[in-house]
């Protein structure tokens, strides 16, 4: 049996990158390094069917605990902001209350309708808002203390 291992190791070597292929994870990758590395081992003369098992486990479990968190950080870059999460945060003025007397700011040239975080809030026109959050179409802001 232990001269045959060779096609074992390598059709779970090509399993596993077709899997990898096939996916986004990133850990079917390091099982076919460890079939790699067990199917050169099997090649030695006289070592046995259960040493190469051995290999097998410590290099997958050893490259995947080892490596996979460095290629998920290279892979997956920072979250990304959209233009509109960086509202949040920002400083405004309120410009105008439109005709249903709903408060309006202006930010990078658009005109966004306002809420207070307390649905009680009223506000004035130049009154200073912080954005906290975006709900649908509307920003939900605060007041700022002047």
């Amino acid at each position: 049996m232990a001269e045959y291992m060779w096609i074992i190791w390598l059709s779970i070597f090509v399993i596993m990158l077709i899997i990898e292929a096939s996916t986004t994870e990133l850990v079917s990758v390091f099982f076919a390094l460890g079939a790699l590395i067990a199917m050169v081992i099997s090649f030695i003369p006289g070592v046995e069917w259960w040493v190469q098992l051995i290999v097998f486990v410590v290099v997958s479990g050893a490259t995947l605990a080892a490596l996979r968190p460095l290629v998920k950080k290279f892979f997956n870059k920072e979250k990304r902001n959209t233009n509109v999460d960086e509202f949040i945060g920002k400083k405004l003025s309120v410009i105008d209350l439109n005709n249903d007397g709903v408060p309006e700011v202006k930010v990078n040239g658009l005109i966004w309708r306002i809420e207070g975080v307390d649905e009680e809030d009223k506000f004035n026109v130049d009154e200073k808002v912080e954005v906290v959050a975006i709900k649908g179409n509307k920003l939900v802001v605060r007041k700022v203390e002047q």
